[in-house]
């Protein structure tokens, strides 16, 4: 197997490794598993398979390395999906403020589209047409959660925001990926591999400095409490002396 990695992919995979360990040591220190145990163990499983894949790639052979980074990856790809509903339970009680119809209507008009340009695009196995549609839905909606969450100023929106827009654009590129690759020369396809592996190398910085920065968290006061009321009886007056006026 290791005859077919780059010097490239070696080194950027270690960074990779090493970054991902940083995280795991951040959600640690910042206790962020009771508050997000979802994505905690999302992030602490991407670490292990990527020390693991690294150890079979010199270790064993390519038909190894194919079973279990098929097995690994599937069982990353349930995480992301349940870090998704994680990140979703935090924004979508929003969706009772204005806007609601809006928000909705632009995130199933997406994912229409994303179901459109899959039934057209040339790919030759059905699983992998599937595949590709299922991370561009997933990638469309971790973009959705982080727009809409800094849209409504929601708690800990930063740290939604940041972990859910890596994801998106994670789940983006591997989508798009999967969808050329059969499409363009094999130079094409290895180099496509390397910007995936850059853009976890990002992603994982993204969410190191998400977790450990204060922008991630805020609490609410009892001064703040009392400035959202007197905010929120401001606009009820407001309200009830049009009402009047209109009569």
């Amino acid at each position: 197997m290791k005859n077919y990695i780059s010097t490239a992919e070696v080194a950027i995979w270690i960074v990779l490794i090493l970054a991902r360990v940083v995280l795991c040591l951040s959600i640690f220190k910042k206790h962020l598993f009771n508050r997000m145990p979802l994505f905690s163990v999302y992030a602490a499983w991407t670490t292990t398979q990527s020390i693991a894949l690294f150890a079979i790639a010199f270790l064993a052979t390519y038909n190894v390395y194919y079973y279990v980074f098929y097995v690994a990856s599937h069982l990353g790809s349930l995480l992301a999906f349940l870090t998704l509903i994680e990140c979703g339970r935090r924004v979508l009680p929003g969706l009772d403020l204005p806007q609601k119809q809006k928000a909705i209507s632009l995130l199933l008009a997406s994912v229409s589209l994303v179901a459109i340009f899959v039934s057209f695009w040339p790919i030759r196995y059905v699983e992998k047409r599937i595949e590709s549609g299922a991370y561009l839905c997933v990638a469309i909606s971790f973009l959705f959660i982080t727009v809409y969450s800094r849209y409504l100023g929601l708690y800990w929106s930063r740290l939604v925001a940041g972990i859910s827009s890596s994801l998106g654009f994670l789940y983006l590129l591997q989508g798009t990926a999967k969808a050329v690759m059969g499409h363009y020369p094999s130079a094409t396809v290895l180099l496509v591999r390397q910007i995936s592996q850059v853009a976890n190398v990002l992603a994982v910085i993204a969410w190191i400095i998400v977790v450990l920065s204060p922008w991630g968290e805020s609490v609410m006061t009892e001064e703040d409490l009392q400035i959202l009321e007197a905010a929120f009886a401001r606009i009820e007056d407001s309200l009830g002396a049009e009402r009047i006026k209109a009569l």
